[in-house]
């Protein structure tokens, strides 16, 4: 079996989070022990220095200044250039390739050529009642409703003006279509015929370059450049060349903060391992902040939707292997104290938006199976149709594990077990000795009950779920939270522009992408590529206003 490790090794995130939590240490300081008053003046003096401006060694200008080259930064360049201003994109890695927004499988989408071809009727009033109703319309109404008109168009210039083949993906959580989400396969059938990283983007930063759009790459926006309360450009440093970029507008869309240790504890409480962009560690967040920008109130995870996780594997997950995959099957989930935490089914049905926020309650958890249900997994049986096949309360199951039997089951169990990230043990008893959570004993008895008599009298999860743990020996599998990309960041209006404390907008300020707190809500919603829809759309919206506030 072909071994895929996609993120990092604990080793190697951990590296990269020292630096990270160095970067937003002055966003952080409100959140840190008690200290003196010496210390913390001396904290706030460092503060101070972090943010204060620095010489320039050299000046550029344009009219729009967009700093990140991810899914929203590149719309939002698109969108300027279309509307004749001048373009400045600064992005930290080097391409246009890195980020999520041209990674990760496809947008959500309404009202696309390819969903009217196909005779797909949805509409937009109910895509957008949805989204709010599943928000509690805790998000901005206009900005959500903008978001989706653009949706579909966006899919359709990604093929007819820039050349990238897009399709439909099948409906897997159940949105009640064939389709609500786009890819970009040229070949529907094949997944290795997706267009990824520069092959995606690369037509977005050629057609900019044509307007005569400039694109700076290895450059870290450190600070904005602010006058008399409005933002007129960024000050990046490009390794010890310090860089202003001037402009009339600013869209700040450096990614949210996946690869920032320490703010992801904060704003989570547990750590999370990253499956995305680790470039992106929250500056943009800290630096609109710094402008005077409000926070959201809203803060969550993308979850991943294929595997658990835990930074002590080496890699961060294995779709094929079912010491990971057995996270997400619906199978009995524990807290470290050995107690359940929540409906497993609703994990395993809505395992991107429903499994990273019921993650995030389990922090540190655990997923307890018998060697029963590992003999099923490694006879061949697949998930779905071991856990009943239950096509009502299943449905993600059947449409993306049906048929499809794990290798190595055993194998990789063991190897998990030596890793020393699961656990196994003879009895129950040695188990919960094991994990240090003595009170797995009381919930499997109770459990098994339930089992039994096939109704769970806790959480209520279908009984397809109630797989019994009776037969030893036993296993804990050891889990993280692990996210695609964070939610959560700067409250902006429905013009996605940073607003002040009183509510009013910072001028020449826009917010787009995951570092903006308003179009995204946690838990993460229920459609599939929510969050790369609202990446693009509201790129394009960023772009589109910004380029009419310099014309007005």
């Amino acid at each position: 079996m072909t071994k895929e490790t996609k993120g990092l090794t604990r080793r190697n995130f951990l590296a990269m989070g020292s630096l990270a939590a160095l970067a937003g240490t002055a966003a952080l300081a409100g959140c840190a022990p008690s200290a003196s008053s010496s210390e913390t003046k001396a904290g706030a003096d460092e503060a101070a220095d972090a943010n204060a401006m620095a010489t320039a060694d050299e000046t550029k200008e344009c009219d729009i200044v967009i700093l990140g080259a991810g899914g929203a930064g590149m719309w939002a360049a698109v969108e300027a250039a279309r509307a004749g201003k001048s373009v400045i994109v600064i992005e930290k890695g080097n391409n246009v390739g890195v980020a999520n927004g041209s990674l990760a499988g496809g947008p959500f989408m309404v009202g696309s050529k390819l969903q009217q071809e196909a005779g797909i009727e949805f509409t937009y009033e109910e895509a957008f009642n949805h989204i709010m109703e599943y928000s509690h319309w805790s998000t901005n109404a206009a900005a959500i409703k903008q978001a989706v008109l653009l949706s579909g168009d966006t899919i359709d210039r990604f093929t007819e003006e820039f050349g990238v083949a897009t399709g439909l993906r099948p409906d897997n959580y159940g949105a009640g279509h064939a389709s609500v989400r786009a890819n970009f396969q040229s070949d529907p059938k094949d997944s290795k015929t997706q267009a990824k990283g520069e092959d995606r983007m690369g037509p977005l930063q050629k057609w900019v370059e044509e307007k005569g759009g400039e694109f700076i790459f290895d450059t870290t926006g450190k600070r904005l450049i602010m006058e008399d309360g409005v933002c007129t450009g960024v000050q990046c440093e490009q390794g010890k060349t310090v860089l202003d970029v001037k402009g009339k507008a600013v869209i700040v869309a450096t990614g949210g903060f996946l690869g920032n240790v320490e703010m992801m504890k904060e704003r989570f409480g547990t750590f999370v391992n990253p499956l995305g962009n680790i470039l992106s560690i929250g500056e943009g967040i800290d630096m609109v902040q710094a402008a005077g920008g409000q926070v959201s109130t809203q803060w969550g995870i993308a979850g991943n939707e294929f595997t658990g996780s835990n930074q002590k594997a080496d890699g961060l997950y294995e779709r094929g292997n079912a010491a990971f995959t057995i996270g997400i099957y619906g199978t009995l989930l524990v807290n470290n104290q050995g107690r359940r935490f929540s409906n497993e089914g609703k994990f395993a049905n809505l395992p991107l938006a429903l499994g990273g926020a019921i993650s995030l309650v389990g922090g540190q958890y655990y997923a307890v199976v018998d060697q029963a249900y590992v003999d099923g997994l490694n006879a061949g049986t697949d998930a779905w149709t071991l856990c009943g096949a239950d096509e009502v309360n299943w449905r993600t199951g059947m449409m993306t594990l049906k048929d499809k039997p794990l290798e190595n089951v055993q194998a990789n169990m063991d190897a998990a077990v030596e890793a020393g990230w699961a656990f196994k043990a003879d009895t129950i008893e040695e188990l919960a000795e094991a994990i240090g959570a003595p009170d797995l004993v009381n919930t499997l008895e109770t459990y098994n009950g339930y089992c039994e008599a096939g109704k769970d009298e806790d959480f209520y999860k279908p009984a397809c779920f109630l797989q019994p743990v009776t037969t030893g020996p036993f296993y804990a599998l050891q889990y993280e939270p692990s996210a695609w990309v964070t939610i959560g960041g700067i409250r902006t209006n429905d013009r996605l522009q940073a607003i002040d404390g009183e509510g009013m907008p910072i001028k020449g300020l826009y917010v787009a992408g995951a570092d903006n707190g308003t179009l995204m809500s946690a838990p993460y919603c229920d459609y599939e590529g929510f969050s790369l829809m609202c990446a693009y759309s509201g790129g394009r919206m960023a772009g589109m206003y910004a380029a009419e506030e310099i014309d007005a």
